[in-house]
Formats: C-alpha cells, structure tokens, sequence
C-alpha cells in the first residue's frame, strides 16, 4: 500500500521542465526496477535486472516528462498584440514583421482610492485606467491569406 502512495506522488504534475523530466525518470526509473526485480529469472541476476531495467525506466521516464512539458499549449510562448517599436512580432505564417498598434483615441481616467496613511502620502502614485479605441485593421500574409481584426477596446493601468 505505502508503494502506491509514492507512485502517486511521483505522478504529480509539475511547473518546470527540470521538475516534470526529473519526476518522470524517477516514476520510470522505480517502475523499471520494479520490473527487473519481478521478471528475474533466477536470484542471481536480480541486482543486474534492477539497474538495467531502472535505467532503461528512468530514460524513458525522463523522455516522456520532456516530451509532455514541450506538448502543454499552456508552456509556449504566445506572441503579443501590442509592441514596442524595436521588438518584432511572429505572425502567424512564421514571418517575422514590425506590427506597431497606434491607437485611434485614448482617454484616460482617475481611479478613486481611500484614504492613504500619513506615512504612505506623497509615495504612493495616483492610478489612472487608460482606454484606447484600437482601429480595425487587416493583416495579408504572402501566401494569399487575409486576417480581419475588428475594432476593439484595449485597457492599460497607469501610476503616475
């Protein structure tokens, strides 16, 4: 029973790509070992079974944890809407192009705030919410395909 507990823990989900290939080749490596030991022919060749198949366990393990890490939409970069002028943006074609989003109108307005303490007033910036009336605008690729992004509205939050 206390072996089904550790391989649950082994199974858990991780947040980096060093965490999921490290608990995915200790998950193969310990199923691996566990296997050399059960389909050992004779007691002789026990310990040789365990190493070779936790090895073999533990690279495929590993394997998979990288392979799984790289899979997740939710681990890829996404590219941005709205650039500073010296960054580039990848389409989506591949292509690389300066896409600078200038905004048809902006207003700004003053967020109301309680009361600050004595000690915070003059450090504490005041916050504005900037809204821009982004235009609709049309993005063509090289190979003949068109995008549409309507007009829209874009929010920024500001400490000034």
């Amino acid at each position: 029973m206390n072996k089904v507990f550790i391989l649950i823990f082994f199974l858990q989900g991780c947040s980096s790509l060093k965490r999921s290939m490290v608990y995915g080749g200790l998950a193969g490596g310990m199923m691996g070992g566990i296997a050399g030991n059960v389909l050992s022919p004779n007691p002789e060749s026990r310990t040789p079974n365990i190493a070779v198949w936790g090895s073999v366990g533990a690279l495929i393990g590993a394997g998979l944890g990288y392979y799984f890490f790289n899979d997740d939409p939710e681990n890829q970069d996404l590219p941005n809407m709205i650039l500073p002028s010296n960054q580039k943006e990848l389409t989506l074609e591949g292509k690389l192009q300066n896409t600078i989003i200038i905004p048809k109108d902006s207003r700004k307005y003053q967020i109301e705030r309680g009361p600050i303490p004595e000690h915070l007033k003059g450090k504490v910036k005041n916050p504005f919410v900037i809204e821009h009336v982004i235009p609709e605008r049309v993005e063509e690729f090289k190979n003949g395909k068109t995008i549409t992004i309507e007009a829209h509205k874009a929010w920024e939050v500001s400490f000034e």
